[in-house]
This record gives structure tokens, C-alpha cells and sequence, in this order.
């Protein structure tokens, strides 16, 4: 209950739809339970062969019936408007929390895994929120109303109907406890299909090139299987609930029926004050039905409401200080100062000291696993140290806000990464004011500008989900486009003509140099040949700065460099 008093939180907002909801919610059921006493009236004038009051009756429920459906038409709508509001404001809540996370947080969580929980999870919440603002508060006012008028009527026959009611509330409780058991393993093997078919698919190359579509096709239908079988086992409770409640209150109603009877024969009640309980109580069956139906939906929310709320609860490990300040304008001067890192108790980084002068254009290189790439990262604030401290124009990168950071740094990855849209939305990634001479301008100078004319819609091509309509070579450019149009004060470049021709590149490699100047440029370098004209080559191994020096020292000292460069170069030769 304590998750879905956080939810209604979310309620807020929309009180007045709330409140309106609630006067119409009073209307349907003043109007359902004047329908009984009209049902008793009109069989006591048909006894009385009175037929002006019998038309009487008959026109005053038709016209109940015409209030209560204008009155039921609000209460739909209205409870129908806040709960999918709520959905939406929760579902965007989700979004923004994990657009939040850090780094570290996506390297534990599956991708299908967090969609699973965004979408099917919130998708079985909006089932939950409507079902309880549409059906269980209606639901269960109209059952007190009618509970506090057949106690009016005859509170003989009232308690009689009660009798069964203890036994039809513990079989619901004990059913919707098993119900949200089993509700987590549908919601987590659902989890588990999703992130099946999310890492399969987007690795469609990867599967047909190995021959294992055969082999993921049948991993697939074992996993739609095991959730086939835990639905079930649901659905094998759901159909024992229903029979057994049914017949409790077949038990209840012959008991009536037969101590009516009773009372008529004793002369103790009359049979209009008997009609008038029985219609009563016949109204009472589908508020009774629905109230089962939707606590049993009730309870599988709550499974998802835990899965949701989880991922709420996670703090991002890398966030703003307390008292952050805005980054002025950079002039780009990097200092790392006994800096160290490590993944859990992997250590990556060990006492790196490091300083990158404005302008500056440095190369880190080393064999995989180095902690190049770490490094980068560092400078990003994805992870903080976990000693030392990195400073930007002497200032401590923990100590101003991340927004005014990393908006004042581009990077060109080496696995270009596109957004489905066109090529004019994914150069100006990032960018909410630019223009069109500004876009054209950057394509220009990373050599994608001829290219993007001669398609038929020129910027406006889509480019397809992740930039699959374009070769490695045009994203590569496109995403060098977008790092030019940022016009950063710090540039990073991960090997950033990797995926280009060698006529291509050497026209990159042009615009690219003519873009670092006046700003300091860290390179990953994995060809060696790429980096000759850098100011500074910094060699890392194991974690550490072992070598630095420009290209022509390096090679003189007969270092790890040399030995990298003699590698790369035998296997060229």
C-alpha cells in the first residue's frame, strides 16, 4: 500500500478532475440506489392494480436510468483523464530518471530490461489506475450505498447476506496474495524476452554471420514458454476464484430467498419489501464481481508498481554538488593531479599526473585495456576519481555543475552513434539554436556536404534507426559535422577516421586539423600514423603514464611507443 500512496502522489495536479470524478461517482450511485425502492414500488402498484402509479414507477426509472448514464458518462471520462494522466506523468518521470543515471548504472541494468520496465510495467500500472478510479471507487461506494439500504430495509435479512462475506473477503485476499507472486515472475520473464529480443535484434549481423538464428529462435520460444507457464498458473487461480466465490453467494442468495419467504409467510415482511431486497441485492452482484475483479488487478499492479519504483529509487552516482557553480567560458586547460581510479575493485587508473595547456593537442595511446578510454571518461565527469582530482581552468571538475561541463566539449566517437530522424536533426544534435548556413557550414568543412546534396532529400534524409541507411563512412562524417557545429573549447577524437576510405580521410584529417587549432584536443589513438603532428603523446600501460614526449622522441627513447609503433608498422609492411 505504501507504493501506491506514493503514486497518488502524482495525483496533485489534476484535483479538480479528481473531485468532479468524485461528485459524479455521487450522483450514479444516489441514482442506482433509488432504482430499488421504484423496482418495490412498481410491483406493489401492479399488486394494488394501480396503473397510474405503476406508469409513474416505470417513467421515474427510465429517467434514473438517463441520469445515471449522463452522470456515469462523467465519471468515466473524468477517472479515465486523471489515471492516464498519471501514467504519463509517471512514465516521463521514469524517462528522465534514467536519462539522470551515470555511467556505472547502465553497466548493471540490461537495455531490455529498463524498456520492459518503462513500458510493459507502466503499461500494466495504467491498467491498474484505471481500473481503480473507474471501477473500484465507483464500485465500491455503490456497494455501501446498497449495503446501508438493504440494512434500512430489513436488517434481519441484511445480516443473513453478510454471512458469507468474511469468507468471499478471505478468499480474495488469499488469491490476489498468490496473484502478485506470480504477477513479478510474469513482469520479470517479460523483462527477460524484451531484453532477448532487443540485444538479437540490434545484433542482427552479428547472429547471421555466426548461423544462429536457428539457435535464438528456439532460446526465444523456451523464454515465451516459461512466461506462457507462469501465466497460467494465474490463470488456474483466476478460475478457481471466480467458481468459489459464486457459489458463496448462491449460498447467500437461497438463504435469503428461503428466510424471505419465511417473513412473508410470518406476515413479518411484505413481498414489494421483498422485491425492493432482491433488486437491491441483485444490483449488489456486479459491484461485488467487479470489486474481485479489479482487487485481483489491484495486486498485480502492485508488482509492477515495485519494479517501477525501484528504478526511481536509484540515485545517479555522478550528479551536481551541493553549490555547484556554472563553467565560464573554457580556455581549455586540463591538470591531472595524482589521479586514480577504479571499476568496484578493478583498478583502471594509478596516480596519473597530467597537464594539457590550452590549445594543446595530446594523443593518448597504449595496448587495450590501458585506461584510455577511462580517462576520457574522467574528463566528462561519467566517473568521478576515486583519488586525486581533475581541474579545467583550475577548476574542480566536482565542484561546477555537468551541464556547464560537457556543453562546452564535443566528441567524435569511434562507433558512430545516429538518432532515427533526418541528417539535418543529427547534425544539430545538441544544438537548439543553429541555422541552416551554420549546419551546411559544418557539413562543409567535414566533407558531407556534396554528399548529403546529391540524395534526394538532401538534409532531410532520414537516416534510418541508428544511422543504418548510411555507410560507416558517411556517419562518421556526419558525426564530425556535429562535433564542428558545437564549436567546442575541448575536442575529443576516438580514432575518428577509423571507418573512412583513404581519399576520404585524408580530407578529414584536413578539416579535423584545421578544427583543433585554438583548441585542446584529446585524441585516443589506435593507428599510430594518425598522431605524428600532435603536440604531445602520452603512452599509457596497465593503468599508468609510462612514456610522453612528441612522436620523434618517443621513437628515440626505444620505449613501449617504439615497440608499438615497429608492430604496427611490420604488419602494414
Amino acid at each position: 500500500m505504501q507504493q501506491y500512496r506514493r503514486l497518488f502522489k502524482f495525483l496533485k495536479p489534476y484535483l479538480p478532475q479528481v473531485l468532479g470524478g468524485a461528485v459524479c461517482t455521487l450522483f450514479v450511485t444516489l441514482s442506482t440506489l433509488a432504482i430499488a425502492p421504484l423496482a418495490g414500488a412498481a410491483f406493489n402498484a401492479i399488486g394494488e392494480k394501480d396503473f397510474f402509479w405503476l406508469n409513474i414507477a416505470a417513467i421515474s426509472i427510465i429517467g434514473l436510468y438517463f441520469v445515471k448514464g449522463v452522470f456515469l458518462y462523467g465519471q468515466d471520462y473524468l477517472s479515465s483523464y486523471t489515471a492516464n494522466r498519471v501514467i504519463i506523468d509517471l512514465r516521463e518521470k521514469v524517462y528522465a530518471s534514467l536519462q539522470g543515471q551515470s555511467l556505472d548504472f547502465y553497466s548493471r541494468w540490461h537495455t531490455g530490461e529498463l524498456i520492459s520496465r518503462l513500458m510493459n510495467d507502466i503499461n500494466m500500472l495504467q491498467t491498474t489506475v484505471l481500473v481503480v478510479f473507474a471501477t473500484f471507487i465507483p464500485q465500491a461506494v455503490l456497494l455501501l450505498g446498497l449495503l446501508g439500504y438493504v440494512f434500512w430495509l430489513n436488517w434481519r435479512l441484511s445480516l443473513l447476506t453478510l454471512i458469507s462475506l468474511p469468507l468471499i473477503i478471505q478468499v480474495i485476499r488469499m488469491f490476489g496474495s498468490e496473484i502478485r507472486h506470480i504477477s513479478e515472475g510474469v513482469q520479470q520473464k517479460t523483462a527477460d524476452i524484451t531484453t532477448h529480443a532487443q540485444e538479437t535484434i540490434s545484433q542482427i549481423r552479428v547472429v547471421k554471420s555466426f548461423t544462429m538464428e536457428e539457435s535464438e529462435v528456439k532460446h526465444f520460444h523456451a523464454e515465451n514458454n516459461r512466461a506462457f507457464q507462469i501465466t497460467m498458473k494465474a490463470v488456474q487461480i483466476l478460475s478457481t476464484q471466480n467458481p468459489v466465490i459464486a457459489l458463496l453467494q448462491s449460498i447467500a442468495a437461497v438463504a435469503i430467498v428461503w428466510f424471505g419467504g419465511m417473513q412473508i409467510i410470518n406476515g413479518d415482511l411484505t413481498l414489494p419489501q421483498l422485491i425492493s431486497f432482491a433488486t437491491a441485492l441483485g444490483i449488489m452482484t456486479d459491484p461485488g464481481s467487479n470489486l474481485s475483479r479489479s482487487f485481483t488487478i489491484f495486486q498485480q499492479g502492485m508488482a509492477s508498481l515495485k519494479r517501477v519504483f525501484e528504478l526511481l529509487d536509484i540515485e545517479p552516482s555522478i550528479k551536481d554538488t551541493p553549490g555547484a557553480a556554472e563553467l565560464p567560458p573554457l580556455q581549455g586547460k586540463i591538470e591531472f593531479h595524482n589521479v586514480s581510479f577504479a571499476y568496484e575493485q578493478d583498478k583502471v587508473l594509478q596516480n596519473i599526473n597530467l597537464t594539457v595547456q590550452p590549445g594543446e593537442s595530446v594523443a593518448l595511446v597504449g595496448r587495450t585495456g590501458s585506461g584510455k578510454s577511462t580517462l576520457i571518461n574522467l574528463i566528462q565527469r561519467f566517473y568521478d576519481p576515486t583519488a586525486g582530482k581533475i581541474l579545467v581552468d583550475g577548476q574542480d571538475l566536482r565542484q561546477v555543475t555537468i551541464h556547464s561541463l560537457r556543453s562546452q566539449m564535443a566528441i567524435v566517437p569511434q562507433e558512430t552513434a545516429l538518432f532515427s530522424g533526418t541528417i539535418k536533426d543529427n547534425i544539430s544534435y545538441g544544438q537548439t539554436r543553429t541555422t541552416e548556413r551554420e549546419i551546411r557550414e559544418a557539413a562543409i568543412q567535414a566533407n558531407i556536404h556534396d554528399f548529403i546534396e546529391g540524395l534526394p532529400n538532401g538534409y532531410q534524409t532520414e537516416v534510418g534507426e541508428r544511422g543504418t541507411k548510411l555507410s560507416g563512412g558517411e556517419k562518421q562524417r556526419i558525426a564530425i559535422a556535429r562535433a564542428i557545429l558545437r564549436n567546442p573549447k575541448i575536442l575529443i577524437l576516438d580514432e575518428a577516421t577509423s571507418s573512412l576510405d583513404a581519399e576520404t580521410e585524408s580530407l578529414i584529417r584536413d578539416a579535423l586539423e584545421k578544427l583543433m587549432k585554438g583548441r585542446t584536443t584529446l585524441i585516443i589513438a589506435h593507428r599510430l600514423s594518425t598522431i605524428e603532428k600532435v603536440n604531445k603523446i602520452v603512452v599509457l600501460d596497465d593503468g599508468a603514464i609510462v612514456e610522453s614526449g612528441t612522436h620523434l622522441e618517443l621513437l628515440a627513447q626505444g620505449g613501449l611507443y617504439q615497440h608499438l609503433h615497429q608492430i604496427q608498422f611490420k604488419n602494414k609492411a
